[in-house]
């Protein structure tokens, strides 16, 4: 009798653990994203890397256009998929954010002290674009990395 209960518990931990695993690939298989998705992250973070080669009035507005932009991309994500996942997630992608975060932020800081100090307008543009393709690199790697975590 008591091996019954001892198998039927084995039973349920594994039809859970299954199911577990199931939620997870299809998790993984939603949150691929187009690449035109990891492109938009790459010229937000392109775009505010630039954004000081800019003029103070048009660089506050190109500012709140970069950060209007977050809601419309997390409402397209849930549309898309039904959910939206946090970038920022425990695990080895939060190593991935962390990179890509140094990188752009180095280069936004760089940015700055070249357009606001020196008023060189012509690097700003070029970390700019520099930010684009790291930002969109970045993106996915993020998703594979995610993906990989979630074994799928």
């Amino acid at each position: 009798m008591e091996s019954e209960g001892f198998v039927m518990q084995t039973f349920e931990a594994k039809s859970a653990l299954e199911a577990k695993n199931y939620a997870e690939a299809q998790i993984a298989r939603a949150a691929t994203c187009p690449p035109w998705r990891h492109a938009v992250f790459g010229l937000m973070m392109g775009g505010l890397i630039a954004t000081p080669a800019i003029d103070l009035p048009l660089r506050f507005a190109a500012l709140a256009v970069l950060l209007a932009a977050i809601p419309i991309i997390i409402a397209s994500d849930r549309k898309r998929t039904g959910m939206f996942i946090n970038g920022y997630r425990r695990g080895k992608t939060r190593i991935v954010v962390a990179g890509i975060l140094v990188v752009e932020l180095g280069m936004y800081s760089l940015s700055c002290v070249r357009a606001l100090g020196h008023s060189d307008k012509v690097t700003p543009l070029v970390l700019g674009l520099a930010g684009v393709v790291i930002g969109t690199l970045g993106s996915m790697l993020w998703q594979r990395v995610f993906v990989s975590e979630l074994g799928a």
